[in-house]
C-alpha cells in the first residue's frame, strides 16, 4: 500500500473582466433572462418578466431557460446573450 500526500495549495484562476458600463435608464434597453426553471421559482419568474416588460418596455428580450437545473448554462448561448443585451436578470442560482 502506498500513502500519497497531495499539496492542498493552488493558484486562483484569472478571469478576464470587462469594464462595467452603467445604465442610465432601463426603458427601451435590451434585456436578457437567465433562469434555471426550478419549480419553486416558476410563478415568481413569470411575474418578474411580466413586470419588467410592463415597466421598462424592453427593445428586445433574450432568454436562456436551462434544461438542467444544476448544470451551468452553455457557454455558446451565454456568449450570444452577452452580445445581444444591455442588461441581464439572473435568477435562482442560474
Amino acid at each position: 500500500m502506498t500513502i500519497r500526500l497531495l499539496d492542498p495549495t493552488g493558484t486562483v484562476a484569472r478571469v478576464e473582466r470587462r469594464e462595467e458600463l452603467p445604465l442610465d435608464e432601463l426603458k427601451g434597453k435590451r434585456v436578457g433572462y437567465i433562469f434555471n426553471q426550478h419549480k419553486s421559482g416558476l410563478a415568481f419568474w413569470a411575474a418578474l418578466e411580466e413586470q419588467i416588460e410592463k415597466q421598462f418596455g424592453p427593445a428586445s428580450v433574450v432568454r436562456i431557460y436551462k434544461e438542467n437545473t444544476w448544470a451551468p448554462a452553455p457557454k455558446a448561448e451565454m456568449a450570444k446573450l452577452i452580445e445581444d443585451i444591455d442588461y441581464a436578470l439572473v435568477g435562482l442560482a442560474a
